[in-house]
């Protein structure tokens, strides 16, 4: 969902009454060829957190030395405590569900690595009444002007619990915490 004036008052609406699921996913690097090796999300009903998910996922290519040095997640750990890239993205489109606000910091990123997961897999991800919300737009769209709109600072500025830790669990907590902190005041 495009962030504007007009669409603001729809977002809020999730945020207080609706289902958001955040997301946030850990890769092997940036390019076409990587694949996501941590999946993780959080699903809030109503402004309340109900169940969070997160999953390791064994890659089937190389993982890029400085992806590695972000995040932590050698190839070892991830073949021994990961998921088949299939079996990782069922479970989080499972998860997902319908009928949701599915956000992300830097969504762009995080739908496109999903999007090319399925693709390589042959998987399909169409959610049904699944809206997405982009917390960096969020961001620039509420608070203009930001030195930075990376997710460590935002938690700063916002002065809210969470940290942007790499670790795809604690950074779905944190844009979580950015989403709802942005939206307090937006209508």
């Amino acid at each position: 969902m495009r962030i504007s004036d007009r669409t603001l008052p729809q977002i809020a609406e999730y945020a207080r009454s609706g289902r958001v699921v955040v997301f946030d996913t850990e890769t092997t690097g940036c390019s076409r060829f990587d694949e996501i090796c941590q999946i993780a999300a959080a699903e809030y009903v109503g402004g309340t957190l109900t169940r969070t998910f997160s999953a390791y996922v064994c890659p089937t290519c190389e993982m890029n030395p400085w992806a590695e040095a972000v995040h932590g997640l050698s190839l070892d750990f991830l073949f021994e405590n990961g998921l088949a890239p299939e079996e990782a993205m069922r479970r989080f489109f499972e998860f997902l569900g319908t009928d949701a606000l599915l956000v992300a910091h830097n969504s762009r990123f995080d739908t496109r690595m999903l999007d090319q997961e399925c693709e390589k897999f042959g998987l399909c991800f169409a959610p049904e009444g699944v809206d997405t919300c982009d917390t960096l737009a969020l961001a620039r769209h509420l608070r203009p002007g930001l030195k930075s709109y990376a997710l460590a600072n935002l938690v700063d500025v916002l002065g809210i619990d969470g940290v942007n830790s790499h670790d795809a669990l604690d950074d779905t907590l944190a844009c979580a915490g950015a989403f709802f902190a942005l939206l307090k005041n937006a209508t």
